[in-house]
Parts: structure tokens; C-alpha cells; sequence
């Protein structure tokens, strides 16, 4: 049941990576080589050909890769020659020849290294995927799950149905490595891959490999679950290969899970009838061996038969271990016919084959530790070579020290002196740094004491005009209101009159305006974010200036009052700069925090101005600025041409 199992692996890893080409369309795809006008159309040709004939061994494909790496070179055509080492690597893989295999992955990675071109680096994905596959031959399991993931991560990124055979080969190293639960969690993403390139191919080989997963598990149910899925896609298949492997895994279950062996006979013929009719005797030997070991259970009249037929197919193609197999099933048969000389012959024939086969196995085994040896030892050269050339580097230098230590010594005394000067002057400057940055303290605290006076006396005059001066206005228009309900006036006085409360209003409405620009109330009650958004309607009631304000995170802002007022005064500046100044009909301001830092933009579209004069400026409201600035310890950025001017502030907060 093993070696039966292991080779309906095999063939899965077959199905998935390709399909037997048609002799027709082999020949059509070698005789578009010859007819091929150019060297890139002829390096395609040859692909094409290679790629349909890889598995097939036929005797031009060696010549075509080298002509085909030599022509890439020749025209500098970078994809052709990835892909002749790509196809180099897998048909010495083929051949078991791995170290020249593995070298031809080495020159494709070194050829490729950054290069970003999609059809380059999916020629390195497919590499990955294939040196994957000869570390899994090699039984090199966490080197070819190393190569699955990086194929499976580029396969990934540009969206490729490769992905699904990289999620299949990490299935399998997985399953060889005992890691069940892994092994199945990509076999299921190779499953939902597949579904999602909707190649239904593709599909059926995972979900069928997916089913021998679980019966290696021996859990039938699972794969008689699967099984039943995945039968609708492959029913519509016309791959006799994947009929076959269905059948065999559908015969297991039925002889393991229902424990109905007619059925399981009959699905293990189903499979030998597929196999013979695709004419492939290794898949008809497969089928054989199922079927002779359930006759054999029942005494089936066909069970010699059977035997006689997997002995020859054995005897005629090669195949060793159920040549084997069919000696064991001889011995039983003859066993069971009371024929015990003949039982016990065919058991000793069983026996040495057996034997033979460890042995030979063994020395497969020994063979891929030494391929194995001699990559790493390969590895290991590389390294020490590395390493003799840093010894010999550091050989020659210790040489050059100890030629010139006298003039080393001169030097290195001359050095200690220049350290030591250099260490005074370094504390020399530390020290001036340090009361540079004492004294910027002090004007910063100087500042802000400034900024907090200037405040508190707007705030106190602020409160005085409203409350006293604006109560005062408010009542002269209450007396003035009521007098005029006493007085008889001519129409002209009456106009007068009116013109008198119209300004009367004026000025109260001016007062305010001066008051709340002074300390707006806003922006100690409801924040900065809705204070710069009454500003801005200001403004843009008053028609003076079309100005849009955006915030974003400002809203929710854990700003300090003082913080707050510095900010708001810096914006109510530039605002009036530009109505001043600018000629400006819009302008923009933006408000943003984000992680502690506030960034605050203002634009207009007037007439802009030379910015150097900023560095003489004598302005009070520029000075007023840049000393905000400073204080909340943020940087200015000023961009202005005849476009209109851009200012741009950055705050930590």
C-alpha cells in the first residue's frame, strides 16, 4: 500500500507540472524552429518545443538548450537565457545529475538579481519552484520548503497559477515531515488556488493529491469527502491520468472506509482499464497491484492472472519493486493451492529481491548524501575561500603595520595630539552649544512670557470693550431707541436719526468684532478646530476674501490652551497678511494633526512676493509670527511666486 501510495504522489507531481504532448503538435513546434526569421523569434520556437517535450527525453533537447543560452547571450536577450538555465535545471534534474542542475539555478539567480521585469522574475519564481523539486527528490525537505515559500511569495505578488504548485510541494515536504496539521492547511490553500485560476486541472490534481493526504492519515472519510467533490471536475476531463488516480484512491476508500470490496475491485479495474487504454504500463502496474492483493482476499478467479500480468509488466519495463510484489503474491497464491514447494520458492525469490531492492536503495540513499556532501562541501569551499582571502587581507596589513611601526608610532603620537586638541576644542564647542542653547531658552521662556502677556492683555481689553465700552453703546442705543418713540421729528431728522442708530449698530457690531478677534470666546469653549472655522465664515461673510477651511484629526485634538491661542494667532496673521498684502481672491487653509504633530498649510492666489525679504524683515506681524513659531518649536516653509504664496508650518505638540 505504500509504494502504491508514493506513486500516486509521483504521478500527481507529473500531472501537475505538465501534459504528455501529442506526437503532431511535437512535431509542429520542431519544424516552427527552423522556419523562425530571427534569433528571438527562434529562441521562442525552441522554448515552445523544449517546454512540450522536457519530460518526453528526447535527443534534441540538450542541443536546443545550449543553442538556445548561446543565441540569448549572442542578442543580449536577458528572459532567453533565464529560461535556458530555467529548462538546463530541470532536465538534469530529470537525468539525476543534481550538482550540474543546481549550478544552472545558481547562474539563473545571479543572472536575474534585481531585475524587477514581470517575465524575469516569473522565470525566477519557476526556478525556485524546481530547485524546490530536486531538494525534495534529494530528501533536502527544509531546503525545498525554503524554495516553495520563495516561489510561492513572487507567484504571490504578480498574481500566477504557479502559486498552486508551490502551496502543493510545501503539502508535501510537510507530509514527509511528519507535520500533518501543516501538511493539510497547504494542501487546502493549493485546493482554493487552484478554484480561483478556475483551471480545473489544476483542481483536480490538489484535491485528488489532497485525498491521498488524508488516507495516508487514514482518515477515509475525510478523502471519500473529497473524493466525492472533486469527481464532477474530473468527470469533464479528457486526462486519462487523473481518471485513474481517482479511481485508485475511490477503490481505497471503499476497501478501508465502506469495507465493500466488490466495489473497491471494481473502481481498481476502472483504474487498469484507463491505464491501458493511455498505454502507460507503469500506471497499469499500479492498478495490477491493488487489484491482485483485494483477488487475493477473495479468492478471485482472476487473481493468477492478475499476478501473471504484473509479473510481466514488471519483468518487461524494469519494474523491481513489483516484480518483488508479484513474487510475495506467487508464494501466497501457490500457498493457497497447497502447492508449499512452490510457495516457499517463490518466497525466497521474494526475499532476495527484497533484499536487493534495500540494497539498492541504500546506495540511492548513499548516492544523494554524497551529492548532498559534496553541494555543501561545494558551499563550504566557497566559504573557506572567503575566509583565506579576509586571512590574507589581514595578513598583509598586519605586514604593513609591522614595516612601518616606527613611522606607526610617530603617527599615532601625532594623532593622541590632535585627539587631544580635538577633545578641548570638542568640550569647547559643547560648552558654547550649551549656552546657545540656555540662552535660546531663555528667549524662548522671554518669548513666552511675552506670548502669555500679550495674551492676558488681550483678554483683559478684550473683556473691557465688551463689557464696558460695549455696555455702554448697548445702552446709549436702548435711550436712543426709546427717545425716539417721545420726539416728533421732521422726515429729514427722522433719516438722520436713523443713520445715527445704523452706525450705532456699526460700531457695536466693529466692537465685538475687535473683542472676539482679541480673545475669541470659541476657542476657550468649543477648541482650535471650531475657532479657525468661525475665523474662516468670518472672513468669508465679511466678502474681503473667499477662504476655505479644511481640518483633518484636529477635531479630536488633546490641545492646551496656550497651545491653542499661539496656533490661532499665527493663522489669524497670515490671514490678514494676504488680505492685506496679497491682492489675493481665494485662499486655502488646512489644518492637520497626526501623531502628535500638527501641520498647518495656507495658500492664496495672489500676486506672491520675493521671500528674501523675510530675512529683513522689520514687520511686527512677521516678527510675531516666526517668535510663535519658534516658541512651539516648529518649522516654516515659505514658497511664493506671481501664482500666489504657499506657507507652510510644522508643530510637535
Amino acid at each position: 500500500m505504500i509504494i502504491r501510495r508514493a506513486a500516486i504522489l509521483i504521478i500527481l507531481f507529473f500531472l501537475v507540472g505538465y501534459i504528455y504532448a501529442q506526437q503532431s503538435r511535437v512535431d509542429s513546434l520542431r519544424s516552427n524552429i527552423n522556419k523562425a526569421p530571427t534569433d528571438s523569434l527562434r529562441i521562442e520556437a525552441m522554448f515552445s518545443y523544449m517546454e512540450a517535450t522536457l519530460n518526453n527525453n528526447t535527443s534534441d533537447f540538450e542541443p536546443y538548450v545550449k543553442e538556445m543560452a548561446l543565441l540569448s547571450k549572442k542578442i543580449n536577450f536577458k528572459w532567453g537565457l533565464a529560461t535556458a538555465y530555467n529548462l538546463s535545471l530541470s532536465y538534469y534534474k530529470n537525468k539525476s545529475e543534481f550538482e550540474t542542475a543546481l549550478q544552472y539555478g545558481d547562474s539563473l539567480e545571479a543572472l536575474v538579481k534585481n531585475d524587477t521585469a514581470e517575465n524575469i522574475v516569473l522565470q525566477l519564481a519557476h526556478m525556485y519552484s524546481n530547485r524546490a523539486n530536486l531538494y525534495y527528490r534529494m530528501d533536502d525537505n527544509m531546503k525545498a520548503m525554503e524554495g516553495y515559500l520563495q516561489a510561492e511569495k513572487i507567484f504571490s505578488k504578480i498574481d500566477h497559477w504557479g502559486i498552486v504548485n508551490a502551496y502543493n510541494g510545501v503539502a508535501n515536504c510537510f507530509m514527509k515531515l511528519g507535520n500533518h496539521p501543516k501538511s493539510l492547511e497547504y494542501s487546502k490553500k493549493a485546493v482554493e488556488a487552484a478554484q480561483r485560476f478556475n483551471d480545473k486541472r489544476l483542481l483536480a490534481n490538489m484535491m485528488m493529491n489532497q485525498a491521498t493526504i488524508f488516507m495516508n492519515l487514514e482518515n477515509y472519510k475525510a478523502a471519500d469527502s473529497v473524493l466525492n467533490l472533486v469527481w464532477p471536475v474530473v468527470e469533464k476531463l479528457s486526462n486519462n491520468k487523473s481518471f485513474h488516480v481517482y479511481y485508485l484512491n475511490r477503490g481505497d476508500v471503499e476497501a478501508y472506509y465502506s469495507k465493500d470490496t466488490l466495489k473497491a475491485l471494481n473502481y481498481y479495474q476502472k483504474a487498469y482499464d484507463y491505464a491501458r487504454l493511455n498505454k502507460d504500463e507503469w500506471l497499469e502496474a499500479i492498478a495490477l497491484f491493488s487489484l491482485a492483493g483485494f483477488q487475493q482476499d477473495l479468492k478471485h478467479k482472476d487473481f493468477k492472472s492478475t499476478i501473471d500480468e504484473l509479473y510481466r509488466l514488471s519483468v518487461k519495463n524494469g519494474y523491481d519493486d513489483y516484480k518483488a510484489e508479484a513474487y510475495d503474491l506467487y508464494s501466497e497464491w501457490y500457498n493457497s493451492k497447497a502447492d508449499y514447494k512452490k510457495a516457499f520458492e517463490y518466497q525466497k525469490l521474494y526475499k532476495k529481491m527484497s533484499d536487493s531492492l534495500s540494497a539498492e536503495e541504500t546506495k540511492e540513499d548513499i548516492s544523494m548524501m554524497e551529492v548532498r556532501f559534496r553541494v555543501e562541501k561545494k558551499e563550504q569551499e566557497i566559504n573557506r575561500l572567503k575566509a583565506d582571502q579576509e586571512v590574507q587581507r589581514l595578513s598583509i596589513r598586519q605586514k604593513n603595520m609591522l614595516n612601518y611601526l616606527l613611522s606607526g608610532s610617530l603617527v599615532a603620537l601625532l594623532m593622541i595630539s590632535i585627539l587631544i586638541y580635538r577633545n578641548y576644542l570638542q568640550k569647547q564647542k559643547l560648552q558654547q552649544q550649551r549656552i546657545n542653547e540656555l540662552e535660546t531658552e531663555k528667549q524662548l521662556a522671554a518669548t513666552e512670557a511675552v506670548l502669555k502677556g500679550e495674551e492676558q492683555e488681550r483678554s483683559r481689553l478684550a473683556k473691557d470693550l465688551h463689557d464696558g465700552l460695549g455696555g455702554m453703546l448697548s445702552g446709549i442705543k436702548y435711550a436712543f431707541q426709546t427717545m425716539k418713540g417721545n420726539l416728533v421729528m421732521t422726515p429729514d431728522n427722522q433719516q438722520a436719526f436713523e443713520r445715527s442708530m445704523d452706525m450705532l449698530d456699526s460700531s457695536i457690531q466693529e466692537m465685538r468684532r475687535v473683542a472676539h478677534n482679541m480673545m475669541p470666546e470659541v476657542l476657550v469653549k468649543f477648541g482650535l478646530d471650531t475657532a479657525l472655522k468661525d475665523f474662516c465664515n468670518d472672513i468669508n461673510q465679511s466678502g474681503v476674501l473667499k477662504i476655505t477651511y479644511q481640518s483633518s484629526g484636529l477635531e479630536a485634538a488633546d490641545i492646551d490652551q496656550t497651545t491653542a491661542i499661539t496656533i490661532y494667532r499665527i493663522v489669524q496673521e497670515l490671514v490678514n497678511n494676504t488680505i492685506k498684502h496679497a491682492g489675493a481672491s481665494s485662499a486655502i487653509v488646512q489644518a492637520e494633526q497626526r501623531e502628535g504633530n500638527i501641520t498647518l498649510t495656507i495658500e492664496d492666489d495672489g500676486k506672491g512676493f520675493d521671500t528674501v525679504i523675510l530675512q529683513h524683515s522689520k514687520g511686527i506681524g512677521w516678527s510675531n509670527i516666526q517668535s510663535r513659531v519658534e516658541f512651539l518649536k516648529g518649522k516654516l516653509d515659505v514658497k511664493s511666486s506671481e501664482n500666489g504664496t504657499s506657507v507652510l508650518i510644522e508643530l510637535k505638540v
